[in-house]
């Protein structure tokens, strides 16, 4: 009864925060699948979707931002929970940031390079939610999804290169204009997911 009653009243709370992360990144490949839905196979429900679960990864952010704050004990310590809290933030932000601003420029449909691009950062929120899932079991599984993470976003920067090639032959400036925008906010997106893959390999480091 005393050893219950230390535990419950004196002793501080710990809290899973890897798990709660993986819970954060597996919203965040949900909003990407949106993303792909929405603007590839031209889902309209999909794109609303994005909205809605951007409101939950804000949830689960400020959930994790304010036990974070309140908790002495972490599995790691607190700047690397802190650094992948705000990426993963950051991800979901921009994806809202693509969907606004495509509406606004009115590209509601987009061409094969975009679907390359989207389904790229698809696969490295897929490969995201997977290394944080073996983080505690498997820490060689987790390196090798965050160099992969690193991987596709080289690749996707090729393609954003090749396309940003390609439009600056066009005489069309608004054209010009529209589609470098909304490059420039997917090769970010795809830049904040490689940047949580090198947070990520930072905790795999500091816990072996």
């Amino acid at each position: 009864m005393i050893t219950s009653f230390i535990k419950k009243y004196i002793l501080p709370k710990e809290i899973d925060f890897l798990s709660a992360l993986n819970e954060h990144a597996m919203v965040i490949k949900k909003i990407t699948d949106d993303l792909h839905k929405c603007f590839i196979a031209n889902n309209e429900k999909s794109c609303r979707s994005i909205l809605e679960d951007q409101h939950k990864a804000k949830e689960i952010r400020d959930s994790n931002m304010k036990n974070l704050l309140n908790t002495f004990i972490t599995p790691v310590d607190r700047e690397s929970i802190y650094r992948v809290i705000t990426q993963l933030d950051w991800i979901a932000i921009s994806i809202r940031h693509f969907l606004i601003e495509a509406k606004a420029y009115h590209a509601y449909q987009l061409d094969m390079q975009y679907g390359m691009m989207i389904e790229k950062i698809q696969l490295q929120a897929e490969l995201l939610t997977a290394g944080f899932k073996t983080v505690k079991s498997d820490t060689v599984k987790t390196a090798q999804s965050t160099k992969r993470i690193r991987e596709i976003y080289d690749a996707l920067v090729d393609i954003y290169v090749a396309k940003m090639s390609e439009l600056a032959q066009s005489e069309d400036s608004k054209k010009i204009f529209v589609h470098r925008e909304l490059l420039s906010q997917l090769k970010e997106i795809s830049k904040r997911m490689r940047m949580s893959a090198n947070s990520l390999e930072d905790i795999i480091m500091k816990m072996t």
